[in-house]
This record gives structure tokens, C-alpha cells and sequence, in this order.
């Protein structure tokens, strides 16, 4: 097993391994990048490293008594901090608890490993008294931060790291952990083995249909139809918690339209419905979805207040419509 059972970003695990043999291993790892592409996984891979009783440097057996607790979750040497039961934040008596441990030698392997997920977590006292473990840490002590969210964290502690952005996975290498997925579901997974655990086919579909009728009525729309692309509005605004999954899926479905418009049709996702949408390319023009996915930007940082979903979404449909954007265009503000 080992490290060449990692799937994807090969460069980042080939400059870990680098690191480790020539035991020039940094204190402060930041390993970045969105959810579900191995980060943990890997954070993981380098404590059994930094542990194991059998590989030689810069690899492990997967096989010995270390590696087993690692993954069992129960080796006293790799200490997981996490967001605590009801909490929104890391909390500095964690770390703080983290910090004292450094004085003391490993229980069992060679090294300490401490394991800060999510590290965008952190509250600002947490992360201030965590750059004294990353200032000063004993001989065999290690910390792994984990985070989707790199510019949520201090740059005092992004500093003092070495830092590793992951990256999506290809679809070839999603094809090898997918198995019998089919491939739909392989491209709605964007890159994300944790999306693709999840992803429910079916499930998807229905989704992609309320949010493909959507799209349409809201390019397609002609003035005396006005009030359908509202009521589609209605139904793609739903609750909070279906909003931010509305808002990806057409996220995706805007960037389909922009890769058939740039002659790149082999990186669509939405490979089984390509007609409907070279239909909707063929209406909008490139510069109209670049607004679009730039409003739904802003749509998707306005979630994190309190926001007038139906109305937000109104907007994006309105600005997507051609019959709406052929009147402000044969009518300019400077024209009146």
C-alpha cells in the first residue's frame, strides 16, 4: 500500500516523500483545497510515515501496529483536533491542551502528530496561541493543518507552514476509485471522492431537471412569459439548505454552456443532455454567462447572512434572459 495508493496530486505526495527521506521534514504542514479530494487522507499517510515500524523512510507498511491505531483512530501519538460536539469554532483550551503536550515524548512511536481539521476553524485566540507550537516545537512533534478555506486563516499561521494546495482529481483517476459509478455521477463528483460516495444518481437527476428547467425558461423566455420564469425562480429558491445545492448545480450547468460555446464539448459534465444545452448556447453569448456566474458569486457569499432568496434568484434569471436583454440593449439608459 503505502504512499502510491493516494490518488491524485502526485506532486504533492512526491515532494512529501522527498521531504521525509532526506529528513528535512517541516513542523507546520498546510495542506489546502476543497472537500472530499484527500487531504485528511493523506494527513494521515504522513503520521503512519512518521511512525511506522517497517518502511523505510519516507513511505509506510500499512501493515504494523502503528498504522493500525492510526487508522483505528486510537494511537496516543496522532492527536486529531476537531471542532468539539455543538461547536462553531476550534477552541483555544484545545490547543492549549495541544501545546502542553509538546513537552512530553511520544507513548508509543517515534513522533507526535497533531492533526488541526478544519483548520479554517480556528478562532483567532486558538490560532494566535497555535503559532507557539509552530514557533517552537520539540524535536518530533508535528502539526498537519487541514483546511477548504486557506484565506479564512491568519497569515501569521499560513507563515509558518509548509504549505500544499490540493486540487481536484482527474477523471481518469476517479474511474479507478468509482469502480462501477457510471459516469454521470463520475462527472457530477467534480474531482471529489467524498462527493462521489454520496452523490445518489437518481437523486441527481430530479435535481438537475427542476434546475435545467430553470435555465431554460430563463434564457428562453419571451416577454409574455414573464411570469413562468418568476414561478421557476419560486421553486429553485426553496429552503436555505436546498439553495446552496441549487446555486452549485447551476454553477456547473453555466460552465457546461461556456465550454460548448468555446468548442470544448469533451469537458462538460452534463455529457447525456448535450442537445438541450448547445440549444441554450447557441441563445446566450459567452460574455452574458460570464455575468451570470459572476452574479451567482456573489449570490453564494451572500448566503452566510440573511438573504431574500426568491429575489436574488429573480435577478439571476432576469439577467440571463435574451428577450430582457434585447430590450435594455435597443433601449440604453443614454438613449432616454
Amino acid at each position: 500500500m503505502g504512499f502510491d495508493s493516494f490518488l491524485g496530486n502526485r506532486k504533492n505526495i512526491d515532494r512529501l516523500q522527498e521531504k521525509l527521506r532526506q529528513e528535512r521534514f517541516s513542523h507546520g504542514l498546510l495542506f489546502s483545497g476543497p472537500d472530499g479530494i484527500g487531504k485528511r487522507t493523506c494527513a494521515l499517510m504522513v503520521a503512519k510515515a512518521l511512525n511506522c515500524l517497517n518502511s523505510a523512510p519516507g513511505d509506510f507498511c500499512d501493515a504494523c501496529s502503528q498504522c493500525h491505531k492510526i487508522d483505528a483512530g486510537t494511537h496516543p501519538d496522532v492527536i486529531r483536533i476537531e471542532l468539539e460536539e455543538d461547536a462553531s469554532e476550534i477552541k483555544i483550551s484545545q490547543i492549549r491542551e495541544a501545546i502542553r503536550m509538546l513537552g512530553f515524548h511520544p507513548l508509543e512511536g517515534r513522533s507526535k502528530v497533531f492533526l488541526v481539521d478544519p483548520a479554517s476553524l480556528l478562532n483567532p485566540s486558538s490560532a494566535n496561541a497555535l503559532l507557539k507550537g509552530l514557533e517552537e516545537p520539540p524535536e518530533n512533534n508535528y502539526f498537519i493543518l487541514v483546511t477548504n478555506n486557506l484565506h479564512a486563516m491568519l497569515a501569521t499561521v499560513r507563515s509558518r507552514c509548509q504549505s500544499y494546495a490540493f486540487t481536484p482529481l482527474a477523471l481518469e483517476d476517479l474511474r479507478k476509485f468509482g469502480g462501477s459509478s457510471d459516469e454521470l455521477t463520475l462527472r457530477w463528483s467534480r474531482g471529489s471522492i467524498g462527493a462521489l460516495r454520496t452523490l445518489d444518481a437518481p437523486a441527481l437527476k430530479a435535481q438537475r431537471d427542476v434546475i435545467l428547467n430553470f435555465i431554460e425558461t430563463a434564457i428562453l423566455a419571451t416577454e409574455e412569459e414573464f411570469r413562468d420564469l418568476i414561478a421557476v425562480s419560486k421553486e429553485v429558491a426553496g429552503t436555505k439548505q436546498d439553495f446552496g445545492t441549487h446555486l452549485a448545480m447551476i454553477g456547473v450547468m453555466l460552465t457546461d454552456l461556456i465550454y460548448l460555446k468555446e468548442g470544448f464539448s469533451d469537458h462538460i459534465v452534463n455529457f447525456d443532455i448535450r442537445s438541450r444545452l448547445e440549444r441554450l448556447a447557441e441563445n446566450i453569448s459567452t460574455a452574458q454567462l460570464i455575468r451570470l456566474t459572476e452574479f451567482l458569486a456573489v449570490m453564494e457569499s451572500s448566503m452566510k447572512t440573511h438573504v431574500n432568496r426568491p429575489m436574488l434568484t429573480e435577478v439571476l434569471a432576469l439577467t440571463a434572459n435574451i428577450a430582457l436583454t434585447k430590450i435594455l440593449d435597443d433601449n440604453p439608459m443614454g438613449s432616454r
